[in-house]
């Protein structure tokens, strides 16, 4: 059974000038709406796991991102891993997966490059992560000799808006 990682940017955050310190950037009142209307369409997405865990980048707005995510989701409160907010090395984050369960699923908060960076990485494929964009990947089930990470979807926020719509 395959393993999934589902890599979340966080939501609109105040302007730069607003925080002397990047991680300490907030969401913005208006990132706040959009990630509450977004909800209900990533819930479609991630019906079909069997358990869902979050992991999140210890910044202001990754943190708020996933905190939010795990109220409304009903999940246990997130994890918070130094390594998601320094974008140290790919190895970290397939040792994260490699933790979860067979049918489980990681959702990992945080913040770009490094979103896009760790995607080229396990999937040889560049995605651009705007705020509140997210990606799932699966990744093998080497029981039945897969080797190849897939990318499976890949939203931004209007699309999981529209996907609520429907």
């Amino acid at each position: 059974m395959s393993k999934y990682l589902i890599m979340y940017r966080h939501g609109i955050a105040e302007e730069k000038e607003s925080a002397e310190d990047d991680d300490l950037r907030s969401l913005s009142p208006r990132g706040k709406i959009l990630l509450k209307k977004s909800v209900s369409g990533f819930k479609t997405m991630i019906d079909n796991y069997e358990s869902l865990k979050i992991f999140s980048s210890p910044t202001v707005r990754a943190k708020e991102t996933a905190e939010m995510l795990a109220e409304e989701l009903g999940l246990d409160e997130p994890t918070y891993l130094e390594f998601l907010a320094t974008g140290s090395g790919v190895s970290r984050l397939r040792e994260l997966v490699d933790e979860i369960k067979p049918g489980e699923a990681a959702i990992v908060v945080g913040q770009q490059p490094y979103l896009s960076l760790w995607s080229q990485e396990i999937s040889g494929t560049f995605l651009r992560f705007k705020k509140g964009t997210a990606a799932c990947f699966r990744f093998p089930d080497e029981e039945v000799g897969e080797s190849k990470v897939e990318l499976r979807w890949y939203l931004q926020t209007r699309d999981f808006v529209k996907i609520d719509d429907k």
